[in-house]
């Protein structure tokens, strides 16, 4: 019988139940289970897996002594539904030689490793997604200097709705909101200069593409696609940005 297939039909009044169960586990991994996986196992709370995984972590250590009359074997009749010698014999075998795993270690391993994982998958995708965002926000301020007059104060002027959209989606991704009145009001802000950024680089683009030859419609569908690549990238990089803090935060 494998770890897998382990079928617990009820859930059981007592952990001397589990014991045979657990020991099986025990047998197939030569090692001590962790407290998540006896909790993943037999569907019990954190509680009942500690005294399960104390019960096994003690016969571990009795059976891996080894004194001058040879290494004792747990003690498997004490429970119902006791292994069979045979099965004794050869979980004794591989606890003589097997260490004792230190327990911390085996119940964040698994948690620890799965959240590092998920955190630094999230932070790259974050900086695709900004990649993106950069790429559109440039598209639009190119836009927007191209349209203005040939002058430093009338292109800068031109470039600074898109930027001032670009930082306003930085800090409203990085800073978490604590007061619920503070992030609605931050929010309604930055719509605001969404729309006005989303407002002035749509006609400025679309007289760009009209001076540089697009016609029949396409001067006023060209700068749609910009706007729509930037809202897009901008709702991801919120989301992503609540999405860290929330993994950070179960750390």
């Amino acid at each position: 019988m494998t770890a897998s297939t382990v079928n617990v039909a009820r859930n059981p009044r007592n952990v001397r139940e589990l014991l045979p169960a657990a020991r099986e586990i025990t047998q197939e991994l030569g090692g001590l289970p962790s407290r998540h996986r006896l909790m993943r196992t037999f569907r019990i709370g954190a509680p009942k897996a500690d005294e399960l995984l104390n019960q096994l972590t003690e016969e571990w250590r009795r059976a891996s002594a080894v004194d001058e009359d040879g290494p004792p074997k747990p003690n498997y009749q004490d429970s119902p539904g006791g292994t069979s010698a045979q099965q004794v014999a050869e979980v004794t075998s591989e606890a003589a030689h097997a260490p004792v795993p230190a327990r911390p270690l085996q119940e964040a391993a698994e948690p620890r490793a799965l959240a590092d994982v998920d955190l630094a998958s999230l932070k790259k995708i974050r900086w695709s997604v900004r990649s993106v965002l950069a790429f559109g926000v440039a598209a639009s301020v190119a836009g927007n200097v191209l349209h203005a007059r040939d002058d430093l104060i009338s292109q800068l002027i031109s470039a600074w709705s898109p930027l001032a959209l670009l930082l306003t989606l930085e800090l409203i991704s990085r800073v978490p909101v604590h007061r619920r009145s503070l992030g609605l009001a931050r929010w309604a802000a930055t719509a605001l200069i969404a729309a006005i950024a989303a407002w002035v680089s749509y006609w400025h683009m679309a007289a760009v593409a009209s001076r540089f030859g697009e016609t029949n419609g396409s001067q006023y569908l060209l700068p749609l696609s910009v706007d729509g690549l930037v809202i897009v990238a901008s709702i991801s990089l919120v989301e992503l940005g609540e999405r860290i803090a929330a993994v950070t935060k179960e750390r």
